[in-house]
C-alpha cells in the first residue's frame, strides 16, 4: 500500500525529523519469551525506531537505509518464527506488528500484511489491551489511506481517559490527524501532552504550529462572504450545512429551498422554507429560520427572547429536542396574520453557548488523502483554512413561522431541523 505519490500537509509532515517518542517503550520486555533473538531484536528496534518510525522520502540519518532496512527485515524475520513458537504470547505478537510496520516504513515486500496479523492476533489474545489497536492504527495512517487509523484513534481515545494513554499514542495521533484534516484534534492532544510535561519534540511543534495556523481567527471587521461562513455537504436526498465562524451545523431536505445563507451584521443566518403544503385556500411554505448572534453586554437570554416575542400573545412549550439544554422554548398565537388561512403559529426555541475550548472539534471528522494524478514523485496539497468560531458566548435562535392551517406538517419540519441542529 506504499505509494511513491502519496500526498503530504505541506509545510507540517513532509519533515525528516528523528522521532523523540518511543512505540517500542509500551513493549513489556519480563513478558516476552526470554530467547536471544526475540530480546535483540527488542533492543535493534530500539536503536533503529528514531529512523523507522515514518516513512521518509530524503534519508538523512547517521545509518544507512540500507543498513536500517536490512537489520528490520532480519529482526522480522526472526520474530515470526518466534511468534509460531509462542502463539498464545501476546506481547511478542505486539512486538512483531511493531517491528513489522517500522519495515514497511523501509519499503520491506509483505511487512504490511505481517503487522496486520500479528497485531491483529494480539488483540484478540488481549482484546482490552489498546496497544494492538494503537499500533495497528498508526500503521494504517501512515499507508495512503489514512482515515481507517483516524477513526481507530478515535474510538481508543473515547473509550480511555486521556491521562492513561502514554505521550508516544498521542505523538501518533497527532500525525494521524494531521493528516486527515483535524487540527483541532491535534491541538486538544497537544494539551493532553503539555499537561503529561512531556519532552519537546520539533516534529510535534511543527505539527501543532501547521494545525493553529489552519484556522482563521475572527475578525469583526472584515465582511464575510457566504461562501466563507457555510460549508455544504449532500448527504444522501439532504444537504448538511456547517459554520465553523458561528459554530453550528445543520440539515434540510433536498427539497427545501434555501432563502437566505448569510452574515450580516456580526450575525449568521440561515432561512429555509418547506412544503408546500395544502393550506385552506392555497399552498404555502412554512419558513424555518437559524439565527446566530453575539449577546449584548450583559444581556440574558431571557431578556434577548422576550425582544423577539412580538405581535401576538406567547406562553412556553417543551420541544420535541433542545439541541444544547437548558434552552428557552415559546410558541405563540398571531391572530388572522395569514387571513383565511388561519392564524400564525410561531414557534421559537433559544440556546446560548459558551466558546469551547477547542472550537470546531465537533465538527471535524477524518478526512481521506485527495487522489495524486498518478506521476512519480511526492506530491503536496494545502489544506483549506477554516473560519475559527466568533469567541464568547453565543445565542442561537430556531424560529419557525407558518399558518395554524399546515401548522401539523410544519411543526414535523421544524423538530426535524431541532433532531439534526448541532451547536458548540
Amino acid at each position: 500500500m506504499r505509494n511513491t505519490s502519496v500526498l503530504l500537509l505541506a509545510g507540517s509532515l513532509a519533515l525528516s525529523v528523528p522521532q523523540l517518542r518511543a512505540d517500542v517503550a509500551a513493549i513489556h520486555a519480563n513478558a516476552l519469551p526470554q530467547e536471544t533473538a526475540v530480546l535483540a531484536a527488542l533492543d535493534d528496534a530500539k536503536q533503529l525506531e528514531p529512523y523507522s518510525q515514518s516513512w521518509t522520502m530524503n534519508w538523512d540519518y547517521p545509518v544507512a537505509k540500507d543498513e536500517v532496512a536490512a537489520r528490520l527485515s532480519k529482526d522480522l524475520g526472526f520474530l515470526t518464527l518466534a511468534a509460531k513458537s509462542h502463539p498464545d504470547n501476546a506481547e511478542l505478537l505486539l512486538l512483531t506488528g511493531l517491528v513489522a510496520r517500522y519495515a514497511y516504513n523501509l519499503d520491506i515486500n509483505g511487512s504490511y500484511d505481517a503487522a496486520m496479523s500479528a497485531l491483529d492476533q494480539a488483540q484478540k489474545l488481549t482484546p482490552s489491551d489498546f496497544r494492538a489497536p494503537w499500533f495497528r492504527a498508526t500503521l494504517q495512517c501512515q499507508t495512503t489511506q489514512p482515515k481507517p487509523g483516524a477513526d481507530e484513534f478515535l474510538s481508543i481515545e473515547t473509550s480511555h481517559a486521556w491521562n492513561q494513554l502514554p505521550v508516544a499514542f498521542w505523538d501518533d495521533y497527532i500525525e494521524c490527524v494531521s493528516l486527515t484534516s483535524m487540527p483541532a484534534h491535534a491541538l486538544r492532544a497537544a494539551s493532553y501532552i503539555e499537561e503529561m510535561h512531556a519532552p519537546v519534540s520539533a516534529r510535534r511543534a511543527a505539527l501543532i504550529d501547521s494545525a493553529r495556523k489552519r484556522f482563521d481567527p475572527y475578525d469583526p471587521n472584515k465582511n464575510y462572504e457566504p461562501k466563507d461562513v457555510w460549508q455544504a455537504e449532500n448527504v444522501g436526498d439532504d444537504t448538511i450545512f456547517t459554520s465553523t465562524l458561528c459554530g453550528v451545523r445543520l440539515r434540510v431536505h433536498g427539497n427545501w429551498q434555501i432563502n437566505r445563507l448569510d452574515f450580516t451584521n456580526a450575525s449568521c443566518v440561515a432561512l429555509f422554507t418547506s412544503g408546500p403544503y395544502q393550506a385552506t385556500t392555497r399552498t404555502m411554505r412554512p419558513s424555518v429560520m437559524l439565527l446566530v448572534q453575539q449577546p449584548k453586554e450583559g444581556e440574558t437570554l431571557e431578556a434577548y427572547a422576550k425582544k423577539l416575542q412580538t405581535n401576538g400573545s406567547y406562553e412556553p412549550f417543551t420541544p420535541a429536542r433542545c439541541p444544547a439544554p437548558p434552552c428557552i422554548a415559546i410558541k405563540g398565537v398571531q391572530p388572522g396574520v395569514y387571513k383565511s388561512d388561519g392564524d400564525g403559529r410561531p414557534e421559537l426555541v433559544f440556546l446560548e453557548r459558551d466558546q469551547p475550548e477547542f472550537p470546531g472539534l465537533i465538527f471535524e471528522s477524518p478526512l481521506e488523502l485527495p487522489k495524486g494524478d498518478g506521476s512519480a514523485g511526492a506530491h503536496f496539497y494545502h489544506p483549506s483554512q477554516i473560519q475559527q468560531r466568533i469567541p464568547g458566548k453565543l445565542y442561537y435562535v430556531v424560529s419557525l413561522d407558518t399558518a395554524s392551517s399546515i401548522e401539523a406538517p410544519a411543526v414535523k419540519d421544524y423538530e426535524f431541523f431541532l433532531e439534526n441542529l448541532t451547536v458548540e
